[in-house]
């Protein structure tokens, strides 16, 4: 049985790194060359771009984590 984190009684450090080894953000940005998808980490750094969602997302699964959109 796994433990529940109440995350109302977490710290900010605590919190900001909830899952950081779990879950990898892809945000889609316009540059002067196109659009890319930027991938950043739980706690919002950015740590890759790929020139497509779908590279993006098997970027992030082949570090066995899971995706989620930024809008």
């Amino acid at each position: 049985m796994t433990e529940q984190t109440d995350v109302r009684r977490m710290s900010a450090q605590d919190f900001a790194a909830l899952g950081m080894f779990d879950i990898a953000f892809v945000k889609p940005v316009m540059s002067s060359g196109g659009a890319t998808y930027e991938i950043h980490t739980a706690d919002g750094q950015l740590v890759a771009d790929a020139p497509s969602w779908d590279e993006a997302v098997l970027l992030i699964q082949e570090n066995e984590m899971q995706a989620a959109r930024i809008h």
